[in-house]
């Protein structure tokens, strides 16, 4: 395994595979919070500042209270 995390593709991998269920999670809610919102939003005729407003609010408070995306492994030391 550590032959792979040598370079930079290798512990990209390595990161997306470890945190591949929280991803999947985070982007079907994101998703589905900005495609519920805009179809609120048109179907109540409200203004477009508002919609980017109450997005930019979710997506903040979503990131709040769900858990951090964690490394499978220790960044390399670097000089």
């Amino acid at each position: 395994m550590t032959d792979r995390l040598d370079s930079r593709t290798g512990r990209l991998v390595a990161y997306l595979r470890h945190n591949r269920d929280q991803l999947v999670v985070d982007a079907a809610v994101l998703f589905a919070w900005t495609v519920g919102s805009a179809a609120l939003f048109q179907w109540l005729d409200l203004p477009l500042w508002l919609h980017y407003l109450v997005l930019f609010v979710g997506v903040a408070a979503y990131s709040n209270v769900t858990p951090n995306w964690e490394r499978p492994y220790r960044p390399p030391e670097r000089d």
